[in-house]
């Protein structure tokens, strides 16, 4: 069986319950979590320091304790990706008020955001694309949970076709029009 089946398998048999599945599926989805992880930091890197396998384990505590109903590895991904989205947005939100000096405690698994630490540029980038994310989603849905899989989760045209179910041909023109789109939304955030 494929590394894609086997994963897809322990999924189903999380999702009924079985915790032998879960201790299984981590190490299979190790490396991809943390290319995810590297991909959305990726952006930032020089302005802060964050530390890809907090995020990676972050996720993933948040992801087997999620009621989501994971279908295969490709909606898999795509929930890692968000859980990771909301990682930095919660970090960039916290640190928005330490800067205003909110006095707050944090609440994490283990402890593990904590090592992610945010410069004031960068929680300003994180909360213009969430902004911007949030004002997408309004609009559109499905063009939400398309960045979601190719930005966040590094998902190919493909891939992002088959975890949406559209036509590769409906994702490339999608994912055209929202990048332009999300980089005007972001320049006019950052101009005002």
């Amino acid at each position: 069986m494929n590394d894609q089946g086997e994963i897809s398998d322990l999924l189903i048999k999380a999702n009924e319950g079985d915790l032998n599945a879960y201790n299984k599926i981590f190490p299979l989805v190790y490396n991809e979590l943390r290319q995810i992880a590297h991909r959305i930091r990726y952006p930032f890197v020089g302005l802060d320091t964050f530390n890809t396998t907090a995020i990676v384990h972050e996720a993933y505590l948040k992801l087997i304790q999620s009621e989501a109903d994971w279908k295969d590895k490709a909606h898999f991904s795509c929930v890692a990706a968000k859980a990771m989205r909301q990682l930095l947005l919660n970090a960039a939100r916290s640190k928005k008020t330490e800067k205003r000096g909110g006095n707050f405690s944090k609440v994490s698994f283990d402890d593990l955001e904590e090592q992610i630490s945010l410069s004031e540029k960068c929680s300003n980038e994180i909360l213009h694309l969430e902004d911007a994310l949030i004002l997408l989603g309004q609009k559109s849905e499905e063009q939400m949970k398309l960045v979601e899989c190719r930005f966040f989760a590094n998902m190919s045209i493909e891939e992002t076709a088959e975890a949406l179910s559209l036509s590769t041909s409906t994702v490339k023109r999608h994912w055209n029009v929202v990048k332009v789109w999300l980089y005007s939304q972001i320049q006019q955030q950052k101009l005002a």
